[in-house]
């Protein structure tokens, strides 16, 4: 059962190389893999983040969102029809083409780390020697957009802001990267599919001293990394009466 996925696009495969050479169904098979990347990658990310603010709102003592759907489970699609109905505002001296390239930059290093994701058995996309290495290449790509962003601003303030922001991310992608070498020395291997492979029979590592510590190091780092909660808080300033209130990464 676990392998329906990976038999249908073989069945799919063979069927069009009855009729197509063999470099147009590599081609038809890139496209394939990529479609269930871009397709999956959004949907997964939309359920965590409904997921995260459910837990978030039990432990406030409020339901979180309930109102869109059964349960609010279509919640994250009617945040996503907002997203993409939003007036998008440039400062008037700011350089409209990266301003407006910075949100959508930033998107395509996260839908590519799926490329190396072992979802299952055969089924990752593409099994790479040095799938951690590369994992940790594309996610350090995130810092450029948000500091592109700030910078396309033409504004001072949103310029230190950025920096700070780049900073921030800089300095707890080390510990991160840290993080992963014991799950590296035990396995042996850098490739995604031979660290699951080595864990195989409930033999996880994160059952090990070496891996638990590894693996909360990563998890927190992470979290600060991406600027979610619980490691930020909104903090209200003293030096405004209205109550302006700013978010600060711990």
């Amino acid at each position: 059962m676990d392998q329906l996925f990976v038999n249908l696009k073989t069945w799919f495969l063979n069927l069009l190389g009855l009729f197509l050479p063999d470099w147009l169904v590599m081609l038809a098979s890139i496209v394939v893999s990529g479609v269930v990347i871009l397709c999956l990658g959004p949907f997964i990310m939309m359920y965590l983040t409904l997921l995260e603010r459910k837990v978030i709102g039990r432990i406030q003592n409020r339901y979180g969102p309930n109102r869109v759907g059964p349960w609010g489970l279509l919640q994250p699609v009617a945040d996503g029809i907002k997203m993409f109905t939003k007036e998008d505002i440039i400062p008037a001296y700011g350089d409209k083409l990266i301003h407006l390239l910075a949100p959508i930059v930033i998107v395509v290093p996260a839908l590519m780390v799926f490329l190396v994701v072992p979802f299952g058995r055969n089924m990752t996309a593409v099994d790479l020697s040095i799938g951690a290495l590369y994992f940790l290449a594309i996610s350090s790509i995130t810092t450029f957009p948000i500091f592109m962003g700030s910078w396309a601003s033409r504004n001072k303030y949103s310029m230190l802001a950025g920096m700070r922001t780049a900073a921030q991310m800089v300095s707890y992608e080390i510990p991160m990267t840290l993080a992963i070498v014991p799950v590296i020395m035990m396995s042996q291997s850098l490739s995604t599919g031979a660290i699951v492979a080595a864990q195989n029979g409930l033999k996880w590592f994160v059952f090990t001293p070496w891996g638990l510590v590894g693996f909360l190091i990563f998890f927190f780092c992470a979290i600060v990394e991406c600027n979610r909660p619980p490691l930020t808080f909104r903090k209200r300033s003293p030096n405004s009466s209205r109550g302006f209130t700013r978010s600060i990464a711990v």
